[in-house]
């Protein structure tokens, strides 16, 4: 599944350059301007940075824990979104898809994700 950031986002940017994929945005508009999908209701006005879905592997392929999440000095702010379950096999093809010149660990796999 993809990640989402909640709520208590401090807009720190911490989580922007640790994402193998860019899928973490300062601002919902600045995601959706690229044609990307971000969760319904999710980073509503200029203060919480998102992250979009169709861009976002939960660093499967790349690491063994989603980088925006170790990196956060908020506890539970970059968290699974429960309305886009996505497998393994899913994300990895993901990943390989956004990052065809890097090279994507099929083991770099975290517990969170559901298969």
């Amino acid at each position: 599944m993809a990640l989402l950031i909640t709520a208590e986002c401090i807009n720190c940017g911490a989580c922007l350059p640790e994402c193998p994929n860019e899928a973490i945005f300062e601002t919902r508009g600045g995601a959706e301007e690229k044609g990307l999908h971000v969760g319904d209701g999710q980073g509503m006005g200029n203060d919480i940075y998102v992250i979009a879905h169709d861009r976002c592997t939960e660093c499967v392929g790349h690491f063994d824990e989603p980088q925006c999440a170790a990196v956060c000095p908020v506890d539970n702010c970059c968290i699974s979104d429960p309305l886009y379950p996505e497998s393994t096999d899913v994300l990895l093809e993901r990943a390989k898809t956004l990052n065809p010149d890097k090279t994507i660990d099929p083991a770099k796999v975290w517990s969170g994700v559901r298969n």
